[in-house]
């Protein structure tokens, strides 16, 4: 989904075609300052979302603000054991 807003940050228009908002910037608002915004839907529930990371900065997904404070987000927000901190199962390497 891309969208387009004045200097205003007013949506102007939105689409999924890149090409289709570079048409209507060249025939209707060039006189306007404008940019085009790329934006990822939540994996929630559509709307516009933003890039969630657990707590080790692995990127989750993009999920609005709140699919991410309900339980439609599925991944935990805290820190969880892992082999290399925590001692648990088999070490990745040889140096005991």
């Amino acid at each position: 989904m891309y969208k387009i807003f004045n200097s205003k940050d007013e949506l102007i228009q939105e689409s999924y075609d890149r090409s289709e908002l570079w048409d209507l910037y060249k025939n209707e608002i060039f006189h306007e300052d404008w940019y085009i915004l790329k934006v990822i839907p939540c994996r929630g529930c559509g709307n516009d979302g933003e890039e969630q990371h657990d707590a080790y900065g692995i990127s989750t997904g993009y999920w609005c603000d709140s699919c991410y404070n309900s339980n439609k987000y599925p991944y935990r927000k805290d820190r969880y054991d892992t082999i290399e901190h925590h001692g648990r199962g088999e070490r990745l390497n040889d140096d005991y």
